[in-house]
């Protein structure tokens, strides 16, 4: 069993004997306060330093150049508006679950009566090792792509947690993400894609930031199988059924990401070439045009209104140009040539 599959397994392992055990239902009193004491000290905004560099947070470095740009301009301010109910509350259960299972996480070297392979890191002062707790910033000087210049950015961090394995002793990163997609979907996605590309990106930066080069991303499904077997069930269609030969389908998925000297380095390069375009508006107070792979990040953009009323003409023939030949191919209709479609008919309106 290589590292990867031993690592997800122990995890997997792990959960399932905690969930599972009848001793987990209560939780201790004195892990209870302490966390929640930690999460109060931590409470409050915490400013970077004015040293006017470009500052990635590790969950957005997937951002497009116009965003980007758009973000770290103090005159353009992010557009708030109102949204559809359950999107709110979906990213309140999100949050909940992930401070839950932290607690959880926290309980189980006692619950588990040291049978547990991962336990939470502890920082020199005795706190756990995630969140705010956890959260570094670090400033990176490396080489533009295209030039060779140097460029200076920072990438902020702040883990779900940082796990020592028990095994070995070894720090390995960790990231919990919730799918409200339901079971099915969420796992024939991970199984045709695995994790991730952002949240790959994500563990990288963190990588660079706290020099740990192995991680887990773990994805939880918020839909759970029926309590007993439906797979008999002659009132739930196939596609809605979530059991299968006689087990439920899995509600929780893990995979491992070794970080390599290269993923880093692809990372900072295209850090580095988006720091610069970021430096160059400050000054000329232009912004990148959009291109087709740019429209793929629209939908959870602040800065929609900003970027509609801000595109060039030539801008806008280019992507319609564009549009025209993808409906003309291979990808008329598939999601990419939607997307550009979408972004120009918003713009148009």
């Amino acid at each position: 069993m290589n590292r990867g599959i031993k690592l997800v397994h122990d995890f997997l392992t792990q959960m399932d004997a905690y969930y599972s055990s009848p001793d987990t239902s209560f939780y201790d009193n004195a892990i209870e306060r302490k966390f929640f004491e930690q999460k109060l000290r931590h409470i409050g905004f915490k400013p970077y330093p004015n040293d006017g560099l470009v500052t990635f947070g590790a969950s957005g470095t997937n951002l497009c150049d116009r965003q980007l740009v758009f973000k770290n301009d103090k005159a353009t301010r992010p557009e708030k508006s109102a949204d559809i109910p359950f999107r709110g509350r979906q990213r309140r259960q999100g949050t909940a679950i992930v401070d839950y299972v932290q607690l959880d996480l926290l309980h189980m070297p006692k619950r588990l009566k040291g049978a547990e392979s991962f336990r939470m890191a502890v920082r020199d002062n005795g706190e756990w090792d995630f969140e705010e707790a956890a959260q570094e910033r670090r400033v990176f000087s490396h080489p533009h792509p295209e030039t060779g210049e140097l460029v200076s950015f920072a990438i902020t961090a702040k883990p779900d947690g940082k796990f020592q394995y028990t095994p070995d002793g070894s720090r390995v990163i960790f990231e919990y993400k919730t799918k409200a997609s339901g079971l099915r979907a969420m796992n024939g996605k991970l199984d045709y894609k695995g994790a991730q590309d952002d949240h790959q990106r994500q563990v990288i930066a963190e990588s660079l930031v706290f020099g740990i080069n192995e991680a887990l991303i773990v994805y939880e499904s918020t839909q759970k199988p029926s309590w007993f077997s439906d797979e008999e069930s002659s009132s739930v269609t196939k596609g809605q059924k979530t059991w299968k030969e006689g087990a439920p389908l899995p509600d929780m998925r893990a995979f491992y990401v070794k970080i390599t000297e290269q993923m880093q380095r692809e990372l900072l390069d295209e850090l580095a070439r988006q720091s610069t375009l970021v430096y160059e508006s400050r000054e000329t107070g232009e912004v990148p045009d959009v291109s087709v792979e740019m429209t793929g990040k629209c939908g959870f953009c602040q800065f929609r209104g900003h970027c509609k009323i801000t595109m060039t003409d030539g801008n806008l023939t280019k992507l319609q140009r564009a549009e025209v030949q993808m409906a003309k191919g291979s990808m008329a209709g598939k999601q990419t040539h939607r997307q550009v479609k979408a972004f120009i008919e918003e713009v148009a309106a």
